[in-house]
């Protein structure tokens, strides 16, 4: 998974903070993208669909990083994951202000299977996770 970084000595395998720092970036990569799909919806200022593009660059780009052993559909569906993780994550925030505590609770119940099902695909699981960060 780690083998494009050039000082191996300092990635360690299954290093759980690189993949959520990953996780997070990837969140708003993909919320960005579709924000400019959204503005160039609304404007049809194709600058947004440079904007997009250059989005799309970047998060490919850490994706493949992180994604390196993961087989068939695993670099897709930790793309969708992560969209879906930060939808979820702005529903949360939504309920909560809205006072409903219960269900942001339950919604983060559901975001944490998320999570977790990211970390699978990339073969990260309670037996071989590590909690020594490379950092």
């Amino acid at each position: 998974m780690f083998e494009k970084f050039k000082n191996k000595d300092k990635i360690n395998e299954k290093d759980v903070g690189l993949l959520e720092d990953a996780w997070v970036f990837l969140q708003h990569a993909v919320a960005d993208e579709s924000h400019c799909m959204g503005n160039y919806v609304s404007t049809e200022n194709e600058k947004e669909l440079k904007n997009l593009e250059e989005a799309r660059k970047v998060r490919t780009f850490v994706a493949d990083l992180i994604t390196e052993n993961v087989t068939n559909q695993g670099w897709c569906r930790v793309k969708h994951l992560c969209g879906k993780g930060m939808t979820l994550q702005e529903l949360i925030t939504r309920y909560l202000s809205m006072g409903n505590f219960e269900t942001a609770k339950k919604l983060a119940k559901e975001y944490k299977k998320l999570y977790l099902e990211y970390l699978n695909v990339l073969g990260v699981n309670e037996e071989n996770i590590s909690n020594e960060s490379s950092a």
